[in-house]
């Protein structure tokens, strides 16, 4: 079996800070918004596990992880943090932010004022998501 990498599971905005803290201030800014849209849109006992290597961020109301994935994942790159919705095919989106053609979609934001900019609607998507992952099977 393959190691994994380690993750730290329910980490507080000062642990998200200090592991993107190599990252330029936007992106800093951009990742912690958006974690801090997810978290808000989402129901309190939402569970979340960040990848301490690569960063990103897994969201789940149930199971998430390299077994089951969940809704939604935050992940910095160099220029821009994607959101990205597992599931993200089925969402509506009025407002045309998703990109991608696979069954996953995401959003990329350069900066925290794209956040702002699209918190209302970035929220409404977590919230369709939330309901899609809770649905009975």
């Amino acid at each position: 079996m393959g190691r994994t990498h380690p993750h730290l599971d329910q980490p507080t905005p000062e642990a998200l800070a200090a592991l993107v803290a190599d990252r330029p201030e936007g992106i800093r800014d951009a990742y912690l918004a958006l974690h801090r849209v997810v978290v808000e849109a989402a129901p309190a006992d939402l569970r979340y596990s960040v990848d301490e290597v690569d960063r990103s961020i897994g969201y789940a109301a149930r199971q998430y992880g390299y077994n089951g994935w969940g809704m939604v994942a935050v992940t910095p790159y160099a220029k821009w943090v994607a959101i990205t919705f597992l599931d993200g095919k089925l969402l509506m989106d009025p407002a045309s932010l998703l990109q991608g053609t696979a069954q996953m979609r995401h959003v990329r934001v350069t900066g925290v004022a794209a956040v702002r900019e699209h918190e209302a609607e970035l929220a409404g998507l977590v919230r369709v998501a939330v309901r899609l992952h809770l649905a009975p099977e």
